[in-house]
């Protein structure tokens, strides 16, 4: 597609009745933020004390290692924060009878089964505690035919059933191995 080309709209309620709806759930990263905003409050409002004694030479390490915690924890709940400004909370796929709807932040874009190309799903080999809890233990690529690319994660509630629903419906649909 060149940058002169339009993308051809495809009105959602074309593709039929919705089979099943999965909705991406951001709102659990919400308290790693705000927890990582509260350990750097904390860590600074005890490091703060130190360096403004009249002996913060006895206390240089301390004070290092206070500084170092707050700014890493600061720095972890804003880059959480802009991760969820820029992604958005609400996001939602949905399978239809002949086809699949995209909608995240008032954006909805629709492709019939046909136009799936390809469906790259991967699944991290070692599922951690944390890997989970940030949810990145799991992730598939579509692509389409018009070269649209839509990704999806362990974010999204039941990450599974979508893509077997894709497999269902897409028997052209390329499936790239992991790797």
């Amino acid at each position: 597609m060149t940058s002169l080309e339009v993308p051809v709209r495809i009105d959602p309620a074309t593709l039929g009745a919705v089979l099943s709806r999965y909705r991406v759930s951001r709102v659990r990263l919400l308290p790693i933020g705000f927890g990582a905003l509260v350990v750097a409050g904390i860590v600074c409002a005890l490091t703060i004390p130190m360096m403004r004694s009249g002996y913060s030479y006895r206390y240089t390490m301390a004070i290092n290692i206070g500084i170092w915690c707050t700014v890493f924890a600061a720095l972890a709940a804003i880059l959480m924060f802009v991760y969820l400004a820029l992604r958005g909370l609400k996001e939602t796929f949905e399978a239809r009878s002949a086809g699949l709807v995209h909608t995240a932040k008032g954006r909805i874009r629709a492709w019939p089964w046909h136009e799936v190309a390809s469906m790259k799903p991967v699944h991290i080999q070692r599922s951690t505690w944390l890997t989970r809890l940030l949810v990145r233990d799991y992730t598939c690529t579509i692509r389409f035919s018009d070269g649209a690319v839509l990704k999806f994660s362990g974010e999204l509630d039941g990450h599974e059933d979508l893509e077997q629903a894709i497999r269902a419906n897409c028997p052209q649909c390329t499936i790239v191995p992991e790797k």
